[in-house]
């Protein structure tokens, strides 16, 4: 929590994040926003610059002063046009500020070049300046201390003008507390503006950040149930379905396969000399052989076939939409490969091999303890006749 304030701190003077960090992620935020509304002003700003120039002409017609100060409107546009082009191919020059700062203290020239060239309306400059400083902070959008930057150039700079012009300091003074009420009311109005969107930031990110911690948690909780579910309908061993598992997708399989005429096998599958293999290599090889046999299972079968442990070494089958005779095929060809996969345990290679009981499911069969008994018979009789076989009941 106390990072959290530290990042979101905010500086009284400056309308800004203290965290460079945090500062440097709100610019991108409103990266967009704020060059829309940068351009539109440089827009305005231009065209206000060259259209308030043809009131010159009147005054000074096409002499040299005319020349000058129009030529320097129009520099002033080009050079206000210019940031518009280079804002619309990088809007992040927006985001420092010292580029539109650097516009606004070249475009401040052109009211000094006023002050001096056009002696009839010096009253109204100074109030178009006033005017001017209040934009600079409401209309152009920038970073506020450069803002006050540039206003204090352009007032600065018009007291230098009339101090040239040799009225006193007492006008000089009074032009000083003249421009500092716009700029004063600007720059607290900037600065209150700023402060308020980025708390309104602030707001975002929390509400960004307690969505984001609750998809999160939402995924947590729902990689949990599955887990859960995982656990609570499989061997923790070799990752097949337990027997409760098991049992109820026989029913739901059988009741269809009823439904549809469909014939269903159920085969009961065991290791062969499984108890040798623990007493010999220990149980970590048993488990090793277990999960070698249940991998091997899951991959040679179908994806709607059903395998389950029913405990020690021993596999339930059961092979949905499937006869006895093509149930033997499938269970002769998965013996065969089974035998044919050692399983490498410290070394050596232990070799594997199941004895195999099958035999169809009936329709009077209601729960899947009579067809494992018949299963189970057949079974038998193969571990009886040698074991590594598929015997049916």
């Amino acid at each position: 929590m106390h990072t959290v304030t530290t990042n979101y701190a905010l500086s009284g003077w400056r309308g800004e994040f203290v965290d460079a960090t945090t500062e440097q992620a709100y610019r991108k935020h409103s990266e967009a926003e704020s060059a829309r509304s940068l351009r539109r002003a440089l827009l305005v700003w231009a065209a206000l610059v060259v259209l308030f120039g043809l009131i010159d002409y009147p005054v000074l017609g096409h002499g040299y002063d005319f020349q000058l100060l129009f030529g320097w409107r129009l520099a002033t546009a080009f050079v206000l046009l210019l940031l518009y082009w280079q804002l619309r191919r990088n809007p992040s020059l927006v985001s420092d500020g010292y580029a539109v700062t650097a516009a606004e203290v070249f475009g401040s020239v052109l009211f000094f070049m006023l002050y001096f060239l056009r002696h009839d309306m010096v009253s109204w400059v100074i109030g178009v300046v006033a005017i001017a400083l209040l934009a600079l902070f409401m209309f152009v959008p920038n970073r506020v201390h450069l803002s006050l930057m540039a206003a204090t150039f352009l007032s600065g700079g018009m007291m230098v003008c009339v101090a040239a012009r040799g009225l006193g300091i007492d006008k000089v003074i009074g032009l000083g507390f003249i421009l500092a009420l716009p700029t004063a009311v600007g720059f607290f109005t900037a600065l209150r503006w700023q402060l308020a969107q980025r708390r309104q930031y602030v707001l975002l990110m929390r509400v960004v950040s307690s969505n984001r911690e609750l998809q999160d948690e939402i995924k947590r909780r729902e990689a949990l149930e599955a887990e859960l579910k995982r656990q609570a309908t499989t061997d923790p061993l070799t990752g097949l379905f337990n027997r409760r598992q098991y049992e109820m997708l026989f029913q739901r399989e059988r009741e269809r396969c009823v439904r549809l005429g469909q014939e269903m096998t159920l085969c009961v599958m065991d290791l062969d000399h499984f108890k040798r293999v623990n007493d010999q290599y220990g149980h970590d090889a048993g488990d090793a052989v277990l999960k070698h046999v249940a991998q091997h299972l899951s991959c040679a079968l179908r994806h709607s076939d059903i395998v389950g442990r029913f405990g020690g070494e021993e596999f339930i089958l059961i092979l949905p939409d499937t006869g006895l005779e093509q149930a033997v095929a499938v269970l002769n060809r998965l013996r065969e490969e089974l035998a044919q996969t050692p399983v490498p345990v410290r070394g050596q290679l232990l070799p594997v091999s199941a004895t195999f009981g099958v035999t169809m499911v009936q329709p009077s069969d209601t729960d899947l303890e009579a067809t494992i008994r018949r299963a189970d018979v057949a079974l038998y009789e193969g571990k009886g006749a040698g074991r590594n076989r598929v015997m049916t009941a």
